[in-house]
């Protein structure tokens, strides 16, 4: 499988525009264009690749990441976007932490209301957990053994483990996951990152 194109754009504020600067495969040189707001620096920048090139702008099937002229900037948005990708990712953990010990808690005989008193949380909400239990499990024939026996104490233990350097550990993979692309790669692929996330729990919310 060939990999796909990549075009960089970098943007830098000009008055109340944002002056682009296009470049990458197929294009002889930096190109440059300007667009109102950036959430129009894309469709801006495929057309304008798409005239240097001379193809139709639907036959552009390549990324283009985006980022900014300002190196202060974009460091300063990449730590924000990981920080923000960290607490996601601690946030998901502590849901299925949640979502694993009230289950484990009503194999063992344990009433909605007194989970809820345990977790701090509702007995609804409880209710809503377990039952979204159900449907995973009734979703995953092959899992059933496995959810329907309780938990290893040492496993839930290790579940539930969220000690307070969680966030710092999270961060440090996430750099270490975009450690390898070029600075001007980076703040999409964190974008990117992020986008997948809130995907997946959007998703969660809705099955649920």
């Amino acid at each position: 499988m060939s990999r796909r194109d990549t075009y960089t754009i970098t943007a830098s504020r000009s008055d109340d525009w944002w002056a682009l600067t296009v470049s990458g495969p197929g294009l002889n040189r930096s190109y440059h264009t300007q667009v109102k707001r950036l959430e129009q620096a894309v469709e801006m920048a495929r057309d304008l690749v798409a005239t240097m090139l001379d193809v139709d702008a639907l036959e552009i099937d390549a990324d283009f990441d985006l980022t900014v002229a300002d190196d202060d900037v974009a460091t300063e948005l990449e730590a924000t976007l990981v920080t923000r990708l960290a607490a996601t990712l601690v946030r998901q953990k502590a849901a299925e932490a949640t979502q694993a010990t009230a289950a484990d808690l009503a194999r063992r005989g344990y009433v909605h209301r007194d989970i809820g008193y345990l977790l701090g949380m509702s007995h609804q909400a409880v209710g809503k957990l377990l039952n979204e239990t159900e449907k995973e499990t009734a979703a995953s024939a092959d899992d059933v053994g496995t959810r329907s026996a309780a938990l290893p104490f040492r496993e839930m233990i290790d579940r539930l483990r969220m000690t307070r350097d969680a966030e710092a550990l999270f961060k440090s993979y996430l750099l270490e996951v975009v450690a390898g692309d070029p600075a001007e790669h980076k703040l999409n692929r964190l974008r990117a990152l992020g986008a997948q996330l809130r995907h997946g729990e959007r998703r969660r919310l809705t099955d649920a």
